[in-house]
């Protein structure tokens, strides 16, 4: 009897020490952090740009509406996006960026094709699932560059803002990357050599 008590005293402190080491590795699976989300091969590392406290560019436009952060670039955009309270709006931080956009010339024109002179604006902008590039024209500008909407505080080549879930940095030859990770990894690169969005 004494050597049956013995070996079941053997393998409850075995089932013990187990359950133990089990409890341990679903702690530490549980807790350990995740891998961050990649954005797409080409998207240019952010970890490069001089980071800019956001509250020097968030602009508000009325009592009901929640702040946005809001600058412009040395390049002929202007862009904004959700500065509101955490936590950010489902599916995205609503990123929208206008003006002169380089390489996007394989964009079709919103309405056709223009006419001689008029204004050529191009937008980056969510439109679900991710973001999207467009162009469009108006008559008006007798071949001057268009005018740009009102924006924020100049955001220099080589810095970048982050709120929330987005990141939008400037590089120098016309680059604007932005990411916003709200629901996944969405955004767009403006660059020279061509831009995309995802």
């Amino acid at each position: 009897m004494r050597l049956v008590l013995d070996v079941l005293g053997r393998l409850f402190a075995c089932a013990v020490a187990l359950a133990a080491a089990v409890t341990t590795v679903i702690t530490m699976v549980g807790t350990a952090p995740r891998a961050a989300a990649q954005p797409p091969a080409g998207f240019p590392n952010l970890d490069g740009f001089a980071p800019v406290p956001a509250d020097g560019y968030v602009i508000s436009s009325g009592p009901s509406t929640p702040p946005r952060i809001s600058f412009s670039t040395p390049y002929s955009l202007v862009c904004d996006f959700y500065g509101g309270p955490a936590p950010a709006p489902q599916p995205s931080q609503d990123i929208k960026c206008k003006g002169d956009m380089p390489g996007i010339d394989d964009v079709p024109v919103l309405g056709g094709r223009p006419h001689p002179g008029d204004c050529l604006v191009g937008s980056a902008e969510f439109k679900g699932p991710g973001y999207q590039l467009s162009r469009m024209s108006y008559g008006g500008c007798d071949g001057n560059p268009a005018a740009l909407p009102p924006g924020g505080k100049l955001l220099g080549a080589g810095q970048k803002l982050t709120y929330l879930n987005v990141t939008c940095a400037v590089g120098a030859d016309n680059l604007v990357a932005c990411l916003d990770t709200t629901s996944g990894d969405h955004g767009f690169v403006l660059q020279r050599a061509g831009s995309w969005a995802f």
